[in-house]
Order: structure tokens, then sequence, then C-alpha cells
């Protein structure tokens, strides 16, 4: 009978750990008792910059989405003005600095503020906004440049079990765009007149705030669910411990 039971706990043993992870070679761990746990998790992030890139950690770590070709889902605005934004990709998110962050292992919280020096997006737009003086109308395609942008990013998580193994997730991501310069371009505007569609750019840009008051939001949205499943899908790679040895 003792040689049964301990036959069975063998089995449990070999099971979980099948069931236990192992975190590519491409991701750091960080001590948890390290005296600078924030900057080993900064410097970890900054050593995965390629592998965010590309969304490929390793051999059994593909992520679903990357940051080198970033694909948003599609915004609609009908407020002060109405716009469509479809088919939006983003380059040059992969590139980022972070400049802060403040990390509670005990509750799996991270406050983080992100430098961005330069990204582009391009998208399909249908505009239609009345200025008084005159309606800016048309579809076609959109240019942003953005440059400098300061970010905060703020991830809540907690821990879950699984086998018996303790597992971090991601329960929420959130970031906030502070600042940064932008500008836009909307081809095809007056039914592509070049001369109308410059003057019509330059006062586009003139109201920015306008555009981004009501734009921004959404965008912050459509990052902030990137990140989570990004996050959520590089964390159930590994366990508690082989990201943070105790």
């Amino acid at each position: 009978m003792k040689k049964l039971s301990l036959f069975l706990q063998i089995i449990v043993v070999i099971l979980i750990a099948k069931e236990s992870a192992t975190l590519a070679p491409s991701i750091k761990p960080c001590p948890l008792k390290s005296p600078n746990l924030a900057d080993c998790v900064i410097k970890s992030i900054e050593s995965l910059k390629p592998e965010i890139g590309t969304g490929i950690y390793g051999p059994n770590l593909v992520a679903d989405v990357n940051l080198t070709k970033l694909v948003l889902s599609d915004i609609y605005v009908d407020r002060s003005f109405k716009l469509k934004l479809t088919q939006i990709k983003g380059y040059g998110f992969n590139n980022f600095k972070i400049e802060k962050l403040r990390i509670n292992p005990e509750n799996f919280k991270i406050d983080a503020i992100m430098l961005f020096p330069h990204c582009d997006v391009y998208s399909k737009y249908a505009l239609g906004w009345n200025l008084g003086i005159f309606t800016l109308q048309g579809s076609g395609d959109l240019s942003v440049s953005i440059d400098n942008a300061k970010v905060l990013l703020k991830i809540v998580g907690s821990t879950y079990l699984k086998n018996g193994v303790e597992y971090l997730k991601v329960d929420t991501a959130q970031i906030n765009i502070k600042s940064a310069k932008m500008k836009l371009y909307f081809d095809n505007l007056f039914n592509g007149q070049k001369s109308l569609e410059q003057a019509a750019n330059e006062v586009i840009n003139q109201n920015l705030d306008i555009i981004k008051g009501e734009v921004v939001p959404l965008i912050e949205q459509r990052i902030s669910s990137v990140i989570l499943k990004i996050s959520n899908q590089v964390f159930a790679s590994g366990t508690h411990k082989e990201f943070f040895p105790h």
C-alpha cells in the first residue's frame, strides 16, 4: 500500500512538472528580494525589445500581436465631428524607453513612465467636420506622425493556481498619453484638389486639440488591450517563481 502511495505521488509530481512552463531564454527573471527589483524589471523589459517587436519570444512562445507593426481595431467618432478610421497600423512602438518604473511585487502592481521617440500611424479614413466657414469632407489615407510621446502605464495583476503551481496574470493594463507632438495629414480632402487639401490639413493641425480630445482616449483603449494581451501571453509561459525567484 505504501509503495502504491509513493507511486501515485511520483505520478502527481511528473504531471505537475509537465504543466509547469519553462521561461523562454530571452526572458530574464528578477529575484523577488533583489534590492533593485525595479531596475531589474526595466533591464529585463529593455532586453526583450527585439522579441516585443516581433512577438516571437521563443520556440514555445509566439504572441498574437507585436509592436513593430501594431494593428488596432477600427475607431468611430460621432460628436463634434464624424471620423471613421479603419485598417489602423502603427510603426515604431517597439522603440520605447522606460524612464521610470515602480513595482509592488506583493500586490503585483506596476507603474511606469515610458517615452516613445517617434511613431507613425497609417489608416483609411472617412471624415465629416463642419467648421462653420466650410465643411471638411473626404475619405482616403490618413498618416499621423508622433514625436516624443510620454506615456503612463499602469498594470494591476494577481496570482492564480494551476495544478498546484502559482502563476501571474494581468487583470488590467491602462495607458495614458500625457504629451506628444502630432501631425496629421488627410489625403484626398476636397476630392483630391491639392491646394485646398493642403490648406485644410493646416486648419486641422491648428485645431488638433479637438481631434486629440476625441480620438486619443480611443487609441489609449486599443493599445491598453494589446498590452493586456501580450502581458498575459508572456506571463502564462512561466510560473510566478520562474519570473520572480524567491
